[in-house]
């Protein structure tokens, strides 16, 4: 699996017909910008998560979280596309990456030797 650095929202359903219906219905907005604000709004009024007064932001995925399929499923995404519905013990999520951060090669590990010389 690739590693990424990436920032998720999500929504999170009690009911796989709801994450189906409200996943749908996002992935046929096209306009990114409208799409995020779309989804804030649906995560503030549907989601059974904590973050739905965040707009269902999660942050940056921290790696071995308690939701596992929804962090397999969220490395695979493209950035700014609606996945899901991914079910997990906690329920139906639908989801998206807002934000993808690159990780290079520092160099530390000695890697980059030529730009050491």
């Amino acid at each position: 699996m690739t590693m990424r650095s990436i920032r998720i929202s999500h929504i999170l359903l009690s009911t796989e017909e709801l994450a189906v219906t409200i996943g749908d219905m996002l992935k046929e907005i096209d306009n990114r910008e409208l799409l995020f604000k779309t989804f804030e709004k649906l995560a503030k009024k549907y989601s059974a998560c904590g973050t739905r007064t965040k707009g269902g932001d999660l942050g940056f995925l921290e790696f071995n979280t308690n939701a596992k399929e929804l962090e397999d499923a969220a490395m695979a995404a493209p950035l700014g596309e609606v996945g899901g519905p991914v079910k997990s013990k906690f329920g139906f999520h639908v989801f998206i990456i807002t934000e993808e951060e690159q990780m290079g090669d520092t160099g530390i590990d000695g890697l980059n030797m030529v730009e050491l010389r």
